[in-house]
């Protein structure tokens, strides 16, 4: 790690008066971290070490580290949830870091005060030999009282989908689905049947990995999962649903129980899922399979993930009007059949020998040829990796020198790349085994909707 990466363990990050973000230099902090862990002839280990001895250590110097690195770590948490949230709910990381970023550092270390903030209370219940000090911060932020208040105000509850599926029981969704959103009776007993299989292969292998010692956050239940679903619910009801549908309604019924705990907490409806699509991590995979050195090396990364729908926007965009501009002048070009073979195809779910008379064409290959979906995908499947890394990397100027970044820019691509490479490979998925007459539910197709309905098809 350069100076300017070790420096986390001596600035610390507080709020002035103004309510302005500041970074400043604790001496006594930074006198001490190099003492004990820099030599003219050799780098410091990594994050997780450090943190390791700094807990060992229990003197004053060694906190004041540890609350320099909480601070930054607390302020990553705000300015994620900011990110992710905030555009949509009316809110920013400003909003959020008084209610977490209440350390008295210098005041503390005086002795000038007993209050006991968040970063003293995350010191004394933090045990680094049962995880990461950064993952303990990210829980302990996102579970402080006040700062959940304010999000619920906001709409937003920090709970996946998947959670609160596995959190509900059934009798509790059939009072919900029949009293706050009375829903007939045939609805309400169906996602009850569906819940109880969800229930009876997701819980059931979640109960599993916790023997295991497996304790990782709920996360979307996988294909093998969903079939395993499906033929619980059709064993037991004779109902029948393929995967999508069932991944589908689940998340109707997750988006149905959101609004009710929300309700519930005095909040405010709409709300937000923490793991729809758009906000998907751009490197959680990868965070989820490095050392903490690794991990530090993208987690900026992490913190524009909102960049993506906006390049993708931005992509879809130049790559339609690119190919509006390149074939206008044909004349076997129909641009009007064009844009509503667009909608037809992907807004309504319409195939091709559908689409064909709608647009005075008589054939399916026709609508291909005038289409072009496999030419239009690869396109901004280009134009995406071009944008996003160029928003990411200009970002990041902000946030590291220009040596770090250097060696960065390939890391970033070759991670933007196989993110990408997932979203186009589920669009092509989904064509090759549409359901009909449905709009389509990839990512690359709602975005290429959001457009049409904009331009008015």
């Amino acid at each position: 790690m350069t100076v300017e990466e070790l420096s986390k363990y001596w600035k610390f990050v507080r709020i002035n008066s103004a309510g302005d973000v500041q970074f400043e230099t604790i001496a006594a902090a930074q006198t001490y971290f190099q003492q004990q862990f820099e030599s003219s002839n050799r780098t410091v280990v990594a994050d997780a070490a450090v943190v390791r001895q700094l807990c060992h250590q229990k003197s004053g110097a060694a906190e004041l580290c540890l609350r320099c690195y909480i601070s930054r770590l607390i302020y990553w948490v705000c300015f994620d949830l900011g990110t992710n949230f905030g555009n949509d709910n009316g809110f920013s990381c400003e909003d959020l870091l008084p209610y977490v970023l209440d350390d008295e550092v210098l005041l503390q270390y005086e002795g000038k005060t007993s209050y006991e903030s968040l970063a003293t209370r995350i010191i004394k219940t933090f045990d680094p030999a049962k995880g990461s000090l950064r993952t303990w911060v990210n829980r302990y932020v996102k579970q402080h009282p006040e700062l959940q208040r304010f999000l619920l105000q906001h709409g937003v509850f920090l709970i996946s989908d998947w959670a609160l599926l596995n959190d509900t029981n059934p009798k509790e969704l059939q009072r919900i689905m029949g009293e706050m959103f009375q829903l007939a009776s045939l609805q309400v007993r169906q996602s009850n049947e569906l819940l109880i299989s969800y229930h009876a292969v997701y819980r059931e292998d979640r109960i599993e990995q916790r023997l295991k010692a497996k304790t990782l956050p709920c996360q979307p239940p996988t294909s093998e999962q969903l079939t395993r679903i499906g033929n619980d619910l059709q064993v037991r009801t004779n109902y029948s649903l393929d995967n999508r549908e069932i991944l589908t309604k689940l998340q109707e019924i997750a988006a149905k129980l959101r609004q009710y705990r929300i309700a519930a907490k005095g909040g405010f409806i709409p709300t937000v899922s923490i793991n729809q699509p758009e906000i998907e991590p751009v490197v959680e995979d990868y965070l989820a399979e490095r050392t903490d050195t690794e991990t530090e090396q993208v987690e900026f990364i992490k913190l524009y993930q909102n960049q993506f729908i906006a390049s993708l926007d931005l992509a879809i965009t130049q790559v339609i009007e690119d190919f509006i501009t390149r074939f206008k002048h044909k004349k076997s070009f129909n641009q009007e059949g064009f844009i509503k073979g667009l909608h037809l195809f992907h807004c309504q779910g319409k195939s091709m020998n559908q689409i064909a008379p709608e647009i005075g064409l008589k054939k399916q290959y026709e609508v291909s040829r005038l289409l072009k979906l496999n030419d239009l995908r690869a396109d901004i499947r280009q134009k995406l990796l071009i944008n996003l890394r160029e928003r990411v990397i200009e970002i990041a100027k902000y946030f590291t020198n220009s040596e770090r970044l250097q060696s960065l820019e390939k890391q970033v691509e070759l991670i933007l790349d196989e993110r990408i490479t997932g979203i186009i490979q589920e669009a092509e998925s989904e064509v090759k085994n549409p359901v009909r007459d449905r709009p389509l539910s990839n990512l690359i197709a709602r975005r290429i909707c959001c457009y049409l309905d904009t331009k008015g098809s």
